[in-house]
């Protein structure tokens, strides 16, 4: 599988995946959104996203958002397609 970066900035469309990553702001680690359920080494939960913590309508309810050290993510990244977002 891959890790596929788009720029909306640029008109580029979002690719299609699997799991949806953005890098911390200090680049030591990645948060990642799916509906599947991770685990392993490097890979803590974080929150799942309910009607409570999201907008009406939202497309990520049950949802989950993952902390992963840059390791675990290299490994994600073999398993399953990655989009992210970069912003110019």
């Amino acid at each position: 599988m891959s890790h596929t970066a788009y720029y909306p900035e640029m008109s580029e469309v979002k690719p299609v995946g699997q799991i949806e990553a953005s890098l911390s702001h200090y680049g030591k680690h990645w948060f990642l959104r799916t509906p599947l359920a991770l685990s392993g080494r490097g890979v803590s939960l974080v929150d799942t996203y309910t009607e409570a913590n999201t907008v009406p309508g939202s497309r990520c309810l049950g949802w989950n958002r993952y902390k992963v050290t840059e390791s675990a993510f290299e490994r994600i990244c073999e398993q399953y397609e990655v989009v992210s977002e970069m912003m110019l």
